[in-house]
Parts: C-alpha cells; sequence; structure tokens
C-alpha cells in the first residue's frame, strides 16, 4: 500500500468543520490521526473519504460529539452510505461513483507524493505513466466540494431547498468567513446548484455564482 485514509481525531461541534479527512501518502502517523483501511474488495477509501467530508455527513456526525475527541466508537455508529448506493442510480450518464472517484481525484492528487493513490485511479496515459498532479485551483476546488456535496445531499435522500439550507445554517463560523470573502455564502448557494443541475442529469454544469 502506497496511501492511506485518515481523520483528525482532536475536533468539537462548534469549530468550522467537526469531521476533517484525508488521503495521505504512505508515513508513520500518531494516534490523533487514525487510519481507516479495506479489509476486502477493491480499495474504494476515497468514497469513505468524500463521504465524510460532506456538509450533511459533518452536520450528522455534530449531533453525535459532545467533546473534543472523535473516538473511533463515534465513528461506528455514524451513517455512512454503502458501497452498493454509489452503482445505485445515475446522474445522467454518470453514477455517484464515478462522481465521486473524478472528483476525489482531483481535490487530493495536487502533488507528486500522491502519485500512486493516482496510478490506483487509473489516472495514467497510454504508455502506463502517471499523469502530472493537477494544479492547486481555489475556484474550481470549491466547485468540486460542492459537487460532492450536492452528490451526498441526493444520497441521503435530502434535497428539499429549505432543509439544505437549514443545514448550512449550522455552520455559521463557514457562512461569515465565505460571506465576507465572497459577499455570499458561496458553498451552500453553488451545492444548491449542483443539486438542481445532478436532477437534471447534467453531471459537468458550467456554474458560475
Amino acid at each position: 500500500e502506497h496511501w492511506v485514509l485518515g481523520f483528525k481525531e482532536i475536533t468539537a461541534p462548534t469549530n468550522e468543520r467537526t469531521f476533517i479527512s484525508a488521503i495521505f501518502p504512505i508515513a508513520a502517523f500518531g494516534n490523533k490521526i487514525p487510519l481507516l483501511r479495506s479489509t476486502e474488495g477493491a480499495r474504494q477509501e476515497y468514497l469513505l473519504c468524500a463521504n465524510f467530508n460532506s456538509v450533511i455527513f459533518d452536520f450528522l456526525t455534530r449531533q453525535k460529539i459532545q467533546g473534543q475527541t472523535l473516538n473511533l466508537f463515534i465513528v461506528e455508529q455514524l451513517p455512512v452510505i454503502l458501497p452498493a448506493a454509489y452503482e445505485s442510480r445515475r446522474f445522467g450518464r454518470k453514477t455517484p461513483a464515478q462522481i465521486v472517484k473524478d472528483a476525489v481525484l482531483e481535490l487530493t492528487y495536487t502533488a507528486h507524493d500522491m502519485a500512486p493513490f493516482a496510478t490506483d485511479l487509473g489516472f495514467i496515459d497510454k504508455a502506463g505513466k502517471t499523469k502530472p498532479p493537477f494544479k492547486w485551483d481555489e475556484k474550481r476546488r470549491s466547485l468540486l466540494r460542492a459537487k460532492l456535496d450536492a452528490v451526498f445531499f441526493h444520497l441521503y435522500g435530502v434535497t428539499d431547498r429549505d432543509d439544505v439550507r437549514y443545514i448550512y445554517s449550522t455552520f455559521p463560523i463557514v457562512e461569515r468567513t465565505e460571506t465576507e470573502s465572497h459577499g455570499r455564502y458561496l458553498s451552500r448557494d453553488l451545492a444548491l446548484a449542483w443539486i438542481s443541475a445532478l436532477e437534471a442529469g447534467d453531471t459537468d454544469a458550467a456554474i458560475s455564482l
């Protein structure tokens, strides 16, 4: 193995975000970044990584957290999307699995030390060589994160606009920061736009707010 999935154990329901997860190059880790590994079948931890970092999952996590430690016994109780659900529906021509895989690849593979991850996800050229990392682009990354949030709102069955707005309203630090920087609650508005685009089957919509 050349990459692993981990999450930040120290947290609080009053933080900007409560559950922070990432895919890392293989290294030595302390006990404050617990690692989660697949024990069978093809490696699909990238699906779990996207699930963990979605706004709706963070909202659900906050209902369980009372202290500052995200213990494994709490993580085990959190409602994650089962792997089969990613293939059980389509948005246009793409399954949620395809959308999530492409987005996580681009969000994660921004440095050469993550090349093994990109290789495992099939991001190679005709000669079998791993393609170069993606350029870090804040605007593009905001769009991709919002797209993933929209996918998971659909997978959790929460697509009523008022419900989505309410969930975003429970992240006041994010709302304040984005309103100051962009003049609007950007991540919420992008996610709402993506929810509509996915409902219409347009997985490659040109969204600009």
